[in-house]
């Protein structure tokens, strides 16, 4: 209870950020909701007075009375929720910015919600939610008990006794359908995961599907999802059928005042202690009040599933970011010499990188090797701040990383990625995404730079495009590199999957441009080491000059590292 407590609190606290239009449109809709009651009201002095009292204008009045009651009613209701949509695509966009901050924050291998589907899960299933409680929730249950107090209260004092009779099945009903939600949150859960690995593996499949299709798995792929799906559909329809068997039997129960309020204040009009008048409103106001209690359960569902939704909305939230400290100097020196001290990794429970030292001159360009998984680019991840080491510390030129405010840093350490992400838009929009503020001229000097004069600025790419070769994304990467023009350059692995010869006219353009930056590249490929001044073996290994044909001699030797 208390995790559900929490869990609420945080999801309701994004329309709350709203309070003045949410306590506006909350009162707005509770006007609307009351002027239900007049209705009956006026019926009962239209009957009264009007039919069995023959005072045609009063019949007349209590008719535009009616008519009056349901305009301002209807104009009520829709000026509320207009302003409730309106907050709730303002608390869904916030809750979008969080999540992609925290994810930003957070590395895939760290926690599983991060990645994937996952991920695409929470910000669209279940950030929309808040679009659904914004607009009903708690807010319209406390408007719903509100209004249903306020009706049997005008029942109670109309007639007592066939009011109280009359809704002695409801307190089953409100008893019934709590119990039925408590039973049915745990089965919720559980639908909104099978949902959940249900996306991931469309995502999966749909983004490796040249994969699938190189190896003739078609059919397997598609059933694992079919499996899924079904598992999903079985434990849906499971729920529903559950839900509806019971709700069945209480709507049953619930059916039950209407009938003792007709038997009850009919008996009443006909001994002579109650009028026509009072057996039409009491009805009216029972058959309302069902209908209030059906909408109770109804919003007490959906507070049932919004806790569900934020304890999984706070999985992400609540994660401990890979960058321990946000804040720090923005005035940032020109860059040179990087050292790493005792650095230790761990990712999700396993110990990646251990006791790691490493030091690099400014000015200085090195290759990190090691076998796949020994560490090399978790270590380019930490030397350049994009994550912070369990132990050790990191320095730029003797200042540690975390005097420096990360945000800032990125202008002077930049990391680039084995896999280049091409969004669509033109060449120079791809390229300009590393320093928006960038001239034209800039962005063609870095396009030409990184060799990819071949390629017209205005060209346009979709979304990961395929028309481009390995060499070219990863030009296009280098192109970005230039544009924002970082005193530290990192690259991971940027040779990989290219041949020899595109290999070397890479390593070629790479060298050219350095111009004097402090270089480190993490890759596998002997190729590499003939482009640096040494080599550091993350296995612990000492490299001569021999060894790697290296312009400079250099050896160095890097212990631990049980990498990822």
């Amino acid at each position: 209870m208390k995790d559900s407590l929490h869990a609420l609190r945080f999801i309701y606290s994004y329309p709350l950020r709203y309070r003045r239009e949410m306590t506006v449109a909350t009162a707005v809709m509770f006007l609307g909701l009351l002027g239900n009651i007049a209705v009956p009201l006026l019926m009962r002095s239209a009957i009264d007075i009007g039919v069995l009292g023959g005072a045609s204008g009063t019949l007349l009045l209590t008719a535009l009375g009616v008519l009056a009651a349901g305009a301002a009613t209807t104009a009520l209701l829709h000026i509320g929720k207009r302003m409730r949509f309106s907050v709730a695509s303002k608390a869904v966009n916030d809750l979008r910015e969080d999540l992609v901050r925290q994810l930003m924050r957070m590395g895939p291998a760290d926690v599983a919600e991060a990645s994937g589907g996952r991920a695409l899960t929470r910000l669209v299933s279940d950030a929309v939610a808040v679009r659904g409680l914004t607009n009903g929730g708690l807010l319209e249950l406390l408007n719903q008990i509100l209004v249903t107090l306020a009706m049997l209260v005008t029942a109670l004092i109309i007639d007592v006794r066939t009011t109280v009779l009359a809704i002695i099945p409801m307190a089953f009903v409100v008893i019934g359908n709590l119990t039925v939600q408590l039973r049915l949150q745990r089965a919720f859960v559980e639908l909104k995961g099978q949902f959940t690995k249900l996306l991931a593996g469309v995502g999966e499949s749909l983004a490796n599907i040249n994969v699938v299709k190189s190896y003739g798995r078609e059919s397997d792929a598609s059933g694992r999802l079919n499996k899924v799906n079904e598992e999903h559909s079985a434990r849906d329809g499971q729920m529903k059928r559950t839900y509806s068997r019971w709700e069945a039997i209480l709507n049953i129960v619930g059916g039950l005042p209407t009938p003792i309020a007709l038997w009850v204040g009919g008996s009443a009009v006909v001994d002579g202690s109650s009028s026509v008048g009072d057996l039409v409103a009491v009805v009216a106001l029972v058959m309302m009040f069902q209908m209030s209690v059906h909408m109770l359960s109804m919003h007490i569902n959906g507070a049932f599933r919004s806790a569900v939704t934020a304890q999984r909305l706070l999985r992400v939230i609540d994660a401990p970011s890979v960058i321990r400290q946000h804040t720090g100097n923005s005035d940032i020196p020109t860059l040179g010499a990087i050292d790493a001290y005792d650095v230790d990794v761990d990712i999700a429970g396993r110990r990646v990188l251990d006791k790691v030292d490493l030091h690099v001159k400014a000015g200085e360009s090195i290759v990190l090797t090691g076998s796949t998984g020994s560490g090399k680019s978790t270590l380019l991840h930490v030397l350049a701040r994009l994550r912070d080491p369990e132990g050790g510390r990191v320095t730029y030129d003797g200042t540690n990383a975390l005097t420096y405010a990360p945000e800032a840093l990125r202008q002077h350490v930049v990391c680039l990625p084995q896999r280049q992400w091409i969004f669509e838009g033109t060449l120079e929009d791809n390229v300009r995404f590393a320093r928006p503020g960038a001239t034209r001229e800039e962005v063609a000097g870095a396009v030409t730079a990184a060799g990819l004069s071949h390629i017209p600025l205005e060209r346009r790419f979709g979304a990961s495009t395929l028309d481009l070769s390995a060499g070219e994304r990863q030009r296009i990467g280098l192109a970005r590199v230039l544009l924002a023009d970082p005193d530290i350059l990192l690259l991971d692995n940027p040779t990989a999957n290219l041949d020899a010869e595109t290999e070397a006219a890479l390593l070629e353009t790479i060298v050219k441009v350095r111009n004097g930056r402090t270089l480190i590249i993490a890759s596998q490929q002997p190729a590499v080491a003939r482009y640096v001044d040494r080599t550091v073996n993350l296995a612990g290994r000492e490299t001569s000059a021999a060894d790697t044909a290296a312009p400079l001699a250099g050896a160095t030797s890097i212990e631990g590292g049980q990498d990822r």
